[in-house]
Formats: C-alpha cells, sequence, structure tokens
C-alpha cells in the first residue's frame, strides 16, 4: 500500500466506487457465471489448511489502511479518520490532523498530539481481529505490562484495556488537563478522577475510566495508577465533552458492510456491534449524503476527505443510483473519415509489432490496448479487421494465463516474471484489471473462447477482489476500503 503517511495527500473517493465495484462484478459475472461457490485454480491446487475466517489473520503483506502493522515498527500514521494513529514503543500515538490547503494542494499531516504507553518500551503490535473497517490490535512490554484496543474508520474515539499498574498519557507539548473538563488539574497535585479532558493545540479529548483512580500531571505526561478501561476520544469541539462521556461505556468489537442491490439501487448497510450504547461515528460526505434514512447530525470534524458528521447509531444504510458500466464502444451514426482511416493501420500496427517481452504488468497494457482496438473495430462495424485481431489475441492471452501461479504463502495470485512488485501484492487490481477485462471482451466477441479462460480468469477476480467471506486462499475484498469507498493501492 503507498501510505500517504504524514502528508496524507489525495484525490478525494467517492461512493461511486462501492457501485463500480459490485457492478463490474455483476457485468462479469454475466460473462463468467459463478459457479456457486469460489475454487482456486492452479497447477496443482494447494491443499486448504487454513481456517476459513471472515479475515484471514495470516501476517501477509496486502493493501488495506493497516497493512503497515504487519511490515514496520514504529508504523506509519494511520489514518482512520478523523483521527489519526500511530503505533511505537513509547506507546499508541493520537493525532487530529488540521488541514492545510494552498492554491494547489491540500494536505494534513499527522502530528501526534497525544501518546498512550508505558515507562518500558512497548513492543510490536499483534492483530487480533480484524473487521470490514476496524481492527483489534494487543500490545505489550517486556514485563507484561498491556494494551488492548480497537482502531476503525469513522470511529473518533477508542477504549485501551490496561494490563498494568502505571499508564502514562505524555502530551507531545504543553498541554491543559482539566477534571471532568471543569476544574484545571496542577502539576504536581495528586488527586482522584474517573474522567478528563486535555487541550493541546486547539484540539480537545476526553479520557473516561471504569472508575475513579489516583492520577498525577507532571510536565506535560498525565501518570493514571490503576487504569483498567480508557475510553480516548478526540472531541469535535470542547463543547461535546458531556456528549462522549455519556457514551463512554460502549467499545467497538466488529465491524460489517454488506451490499445489496434492490430493483434500481445499490443498499449498503454498515453495522457495528459494540459493547454498549450506540456509539458516536462520524460519517464521510459519500456516505452523508447518500443516506437511506437520515440520522441526526451531532457535530462535525474538518477532515482531508471533506466534513465528516457526527451521528450516533449502531447501523446505517446507504442508498446510490444503480450506474451499469458499459461494456463496450457505442457504435457512431457517422464514423469520422480520419478514425475510419486510422483504425485498420493501428490494428496492422499492433500484430505486426506483437507482444512485448513483459509477462506481467506491461503486457496487460498492452492486451489493453489490443482490447481497446478490438471494441472500437466491432463499434464501427470493422468485421474483417476485428476478426483477425480476434483471432490474434486469443492464442496469446492464452499463454500469458500460465504465467500467474497462486502462492499459497501469500494467499495470492502471483506473476512468475513479476513488474512493480506484483510478487509483493502491489497494484494487483490495476495488473491484473487489464487481464480480467481482455476476457471479458473476447469472449463477449467469441462466446466460444469462454470456456478457455473462464478458469484463470476468475482466480484474477477472486485475488482482487473476492467477496466470498469463508475463502481461506484470498482475503476478502483484498484491497477494497468499504468504509473510504475506494481501493489502496
Amino acid at each position: 500500500m503507498k501510505n500517504r503517511n504524514k502528508q496524507l495527500i489525495i484525490i478525494p473517493g467517492i461512493l461511486a466506487a462501492v457501485t463500480a465495484f459490485v457492478l463490474g462484478c455483476v457485468v462479469l459475472l454475466s460473462i463468467f457465471p459463478s459457479s456457486g461457490h469460489e475454487t482456486v485454480y492452479d497447477h496443482p491446487t494447494p491443499a486448504m489448511t487454513t481456517p476459513a475466517v471472515p479475515h484471514n489473520l495470516v501476517t501477509i503483506a496486502s493493501n488495506q489502511w493497516y497493512s503497515n502493522i504487519y511490515a514496520q515498527f514504529p508504523t506509519e500514521p494511520l489514518y482512520a479518520l478523523p483521527v489519526a494513529f500511530q503505533l511505537a514503543p513509547e506507546g499508541l500515538g493520537v493525532s487530529l490532523p488540521d488541514v492545510h490547503k494552498t492554491a494547489n494542494s491540500i494536505f494534513a499531516p499527522y502530528i501526534t498530539d497525544l501518546r498512550v504507553g508505558f515507562a518500558d518500551s512497548l513492543q510490536k503490535p499483534v492483530i487480533q481481529s480484524i473487521g470490514d473497517w476496524s481492527i483489534q490490535l494487543a500490545m505489550a512490554t517486556a514485563e507484561h505490562e498491556s494494551l488492548q484496543f480497537t482502531l476503525a474508520h469513522g470511529a473518533p474515539f477508542t477504549v485501551l484495556r490496561v494490563t498494568g499498574s502505571t499508564l502514562q498519557l505524555s502530551c507531545d507539548v504543553t498541554c491543559q488537563v482539566y477534571l471532568d473538563n471543569t476544574q484545571l488539574l496542577a502539576p504536581g497535585v495528586a488527586t482522584t478522577a474517573q474522567a478528563l479532558s486535555v487541550v493541546i493545540r486547539g484540539h480537545t479529548y476526553i479520557l473516561s475510566l471504569n472508575t475513579a483512580i489516583p492520577v498525577q500531571l507532571s510536565g506535560n505526561t498525565l501518570t493514571l495508577h490503576g487504569a483498567q478501561r480508557v475510553y480516548l476520544a478526540a472531541l469535535p469541539s470542547r463543547a461535546s465533552y458531556s456528549q462522549f462521556k455519556e457514551d463512554a461505556s460502549t467499545e467497538i468489537m466488529g465491524t460489517m458492510a454488506t451490499p445489496e442491490i434492490r430493483g434500481t439501487k445499490l443498499f449498503t448497510s454498515y453495522s457495528l456491534a459494540t459493547s454498549g450504547p450506540a456509539p458516536l461515528i462520524a460519517l464521510y460526505p459519500h456516505q452523508r449524503e447518500n443516506l437511506a434514512d437520515r440520522l441526526p447530525v451531532l457535530g462535525s470534524y474538518t477532515t482531508i476527505r471533506g466534513t465528516m458528521t457526527l451521528v450516533q447509531t449502531h447501523a446505517f444504510t446507504t442508498a446510490l443510483p444503480l450506474q451499469r458500466p458499459a461494456t463496450d464502444f457505442s457504435a457512431l451514426k457517422t464514423v469520422p473519415p480520419d478514425l475510419a482511416s486510422a483504425l485498420p493501420s493501428d490494428i496492422q500496427n499492433f500484430i505486426a509489432t506483437g507482444p512485448p517481452g513483459s509477462k506481467d504488468y506491461f503486457l496487460g497494457v498492452w492486451f489493453g490496448r489490443g482490447t481497446d482496438l478490438l471494441q472500437l473495430a466491432h463499434a464501427l462495424g470493422l468485421h474483417d479487421q476485428e476478426q483477425r485481431l480476434l483471432k490474434f489475441m486469443e492464442p496469446v492471452f492464452m499463454q500469458s494465463m500460465g504465467y500467474f501461479r497462486y502462492d499459497a504463502s501469500k494467499t495470492s495470485t502471483i506473476a512468475t516474471s513479476p513488474e512493480f512488485g506484483n510478487e509483493n501484492l502491489n497494484d494487483h487490481h490495476f495488473h491484473y484489471g487489464y487481464f480480467i477485462r481482455t476476457a471479458a471482451v473476447l469472449a463477449q466477441l467469441d462466446p466460444s473462447y469462454l470456456a478457455q479462460v473462464q478458469t484463470p480468469i476468475k482466480q484474477m477476480v477472486a485475488d482482487v477482489g473476492t467477496y466470498n467471506r469463508g475463502s481461506s486462499q484470498f482475503p476478502y475484498l483484498r484491497n477494497f476500503d468499504v468504509y473510504e469507498g475506494h481501493s489502496w493501492a
């Protein structure tokens, strides 16, 4: 995953990506009908020894917002907006990224406001469970002091389960700590508290404890003696303190998004399993603007992806009109003379030049170019050129299917001669998208070709976007971020 890290620069994503994904499957499956269950095809098919789970916990390279946790420690910032986090030996870093705009750019750097940990260093985190847009983590010191917590898109809070006598919360710069958001806590004064607010860089955080415990502020470090459960949230404003305090008994245990096509609309139901009342969560603009049923807005956060609105709910549903993608180029009533003369020449040059020496990305690009020429020839009614190009591409494409093999250790289909980090699962949805589209067009123009390509192409489809939650061979929606509505590259 190409993490944009400390200066997250993005092109805003929209929920239309969800529609494109679901409808892309619909179009593809209309050409390659499902057999009713997922099968991986390889030579030979590896034994299925990994238990079928909704999200595979095996440490694999993949493309999700949390993937960096597997790769390095300290991690890069994890933008689970509206809050961002960083995991390090010093503890869990928390940031509320401020948005900066110029005439030509927009960025929101991760700057640590708070860090929660112990006097001893924490070791690399372990991912204990994975939801559709949430992860549960555990971090421990060599002395077995530990933190267990959940991070989730849209959740401005996390709940820290603490094992250890003394928890430390350190401010990155000078901060003010208030007892129950009212009385300023003086440095060096020991007192007892069950709820506090911390103000730093204009941001306000709440700490709500399951019971009153001794606390003390020394410099920029707040020490909590005997903390067992800490609800930590970034507030949209200090005025939201009471609202979050009332919700502090809840904890996110899991998340799931379920898409369903009904009539002319795509409905996506998002649900959060919690240990208590409905959580306070923040919706992206594409979610709020397409809610099937409106929810009261309780506040807002300014983020690099737009204004996120605060709501309180266990579930919400979005509804989008179906936008079925075109499967070919529309026939032209009048063919421009330059196009009519250039296309046969381009087809001739394409055939004469032949495929590149590549067996992965650049070969896919070449197939994409040929597929464009095929569809243009079909749209212009150039039957002879279409058939000539079709017969040229079919055997080359079939041969290319032998350039990819399933690797059980990576739960992925890998190119035998990889390019651009294919062996590290980089950009598979780009690489394999060329091959998937080419197979669909070839089979559309020559239905007899379907039987030859259906098996390996189904494997590519499963690699980049299986929707089978029970698969132990490919992770569910490998790189599609169901909450943000886009794929990670």
